[in-house]
């Protein structure tokens, strides 16, 4: 299997023998700080690539749709973008990440078992209001801060 590592999996493995190619992002190559897992990313035949504008593009577009796009940092949006746009299979824990990844059929395996068990439709709502918005912060008719609010659900069997 080919995969793209996100943080938590660099973080989270020990085994990455089952994998035939790894890659991932230079921003998930930054976030990785302590010792222990720096020498375990130093004997491995890692590949680090970045993902066309384009893809990241789509990504952002297809993030909004199912209303992750507040949750995903720019890291991870590379890392949905690079496994699209390669074919590969992501392996992370972020629930964000998998939602967009299952909704949209990019490959992702966990790298623990924290799996997403439904697909989750998300819009930003102002409880004042009572008006949805998409990929809004403040209200635009009060100015209220806008809450994050399940709009629908489809369990994955």
């Amino acid at each position: 299997m080919k995969v793209v590592l996100d943080t938590n999996a660099v973080i989270f493995l020990n085994d990455f023998r089952n994998f035939e190619e790894i890659f991932t992002v230079p921003e998930v190559m930054d976030e990785i700080k302590d010792r222990n897992t720096s020498m375990k990313l130093s004997g491995m035949n890692i590949k680090t690539r970045e993902p066309d504008e384009k893809s990241v593009k789509e990504i952002k577009k297809m993030s909004s749709e199912t209303g992750d796009s507040g949750k995903l940092s720019q890291t991870d949006v590379k890392i949905l973008a690079l496994a699209k746009e390669k074919n590969l299979t992501i392996v992370s824990n972020d629930f964000n990440i998998q939602n967009v990844a299952q909704k949209f059929g990019i490959n992702y395996v966990s790298a623990t078992d924290k799996k997403i068990k439904k697909v989750v439709i998300w819009r930003s709502y102002c409880e004042n209001c009572e008006k949805f918005y998409d990929d809004q912060l403040h209200c635009s008719r009060c100015g209220g801060d806008l809450i994050r609010k399940r709009v629908s659900n489809i369990s994955l069997s």
